[in-house]
């Protein structure tokens, strides 16, 4: 048995002894053949300067260059001087890179040479695109190669006026496909920045993870319209998102009733209309005097929860003997950011 292992031992030594002399063969042959080609010919290599582009490269933290490596090849009759740069992509652009380190120069016969080229790569993350180097009197080159995927999307938002219409909810996820983390930077509704995001910006959000962000922004105004939402990063990738916000809540203050026989109390009836989405929650009523606010008492317990389609007498006791045949400024809060205000004369005595 060991005469056996021992002799299937130098027979795979010797079978990959053989593929090594083979491709070692293969390959100087391959090149001979084509040498042989070109002298065949008589010796009728290429006329002009012709260039290779043998790679080209990205840093997806920074989209906004790429590196592509030039080369001109050993075959080619002269130096190649390198003219311009441009890129081809997907939706028919075709893009001239302006601005290369270093300049662009002439390329030494057998010399390879990277080139940075500035571009803003990032609305093309994950598509094919054509990288095409063109040189004075000879041929150029064109290099095919798929532009690094970046996957940020808005999978939820959620603008819910039950809760507060000074604040929305906005889950953002970096999909597992992409090649880098991204930093989060701002977070703007019709351009509008949002403010006193938690958790805080900017955020670093990596492949494959997702982040729920809650944002200080009164969206009162854009109740029942849609609306875009848009998230920066650091890095310049953007990510948009419309959505319809929900109908407006129509809360209206229908009544206020006062009476001179008793002047610690007045009366305020609110009503939330049958049109509105959701309800609300009453949490108290001020009075406003030449720009001084004062806070009333109620006579029911805070926050009341108002339905749809319902109304609700609040009893306000606050002293406005002073005040008697004065305009004043009553307002209703709630507890989801509404504010509803109404301009009232108390009578007089």
């Amino acid at each position: 048995m060991r005469l056996i292992r021992n002799v299937m031992g130098i027979s795979n030594i010797i079978l990959i002894l053989l593929l090594l002399v083979a491709a070692i063969f293969g390959a100087t042959l391959s090149y001979m053949w084509t040498m042989g080609g070109y002298i065949s010919l008589g010796l009728q290599l290429p006329e002009a300067p012709f260039i290779t582009i043998t790679n080209v490269t990205f840093y997806p933290p920074k989209p906004v260059f790429f590196n592509v490596t030039l080369l001109n090849p050993s075959l080619s009759p002269s130096g190649a001087l390198v003219t311009n740069i441009k890129v081809f992509t997907e939706d028919g652009d075709l893009h001239e890179i302006t601005q290369t380190f270093p300049v662009l120069n002439e390329l030494s016969i057998g010399e390879s040479q990277n080139i940075a080229c500035s571009w803003d790569w990032k609305d093309y993350t994950g598509e094919n695109a054509w990288f095409c180097a063109f040189i004075a009197n000879g041929s150029g080159a064109a290099f095919q190669q798929k532009i690094p995927l970046v996957d940020l999307t808005i999978t939820e938002a959620v603008f819910d006026s039950a809760i507060s219409i000074t604040n929305f909810n906005l889950t953002i996820q970096n999909s597992a496909s992409s090649v880098t983390d991204v930093n989060i930077t701002e977070i703007l509704v019709n351009l509008e920045l949002a403010q006193n995001v938690i958790p805080s910006l900017p955020y670093t959000l990596q492949p494959n993870t997702s982040v729920k962000f809650s944002n200080y922004l009164n969206w009162t105004k854009h109740q029942g319209k849609e609306v875009e939402i848009k998230v920066d990063t650091s890095q310049g990738y953007v990510v948009y998102h419309t959505q319809t916000v929900p109908q407006p809540v129509d809360l209206a203050i229908t009544n206020v009733l006062s009476n001179t026989t008793d002047t610690t109390r007045f009366n305020v009836t609110v009503q939330n209309n049958a049109s509105s989405p959701t309800h609300v929650d009453v949490t108290g009523v001020t009075v406003t005097v030449n720009e001084t606010t004062y806070e009333t008492e109620l006579n029911i317990t805070l926050p009341h929860v108002l339905q749809p389609n319902s109304t609700v007498t609040l009893e306000c006791s606050w002293d406005w003997t002073i005040h008697q045949g004065m305009t004043v400024m009553i307002a209703v809060y709630t507890k989801q950011g509404f504010k509803i205000p109404y301009v009232y004369t108390f009578p007089a005595s």
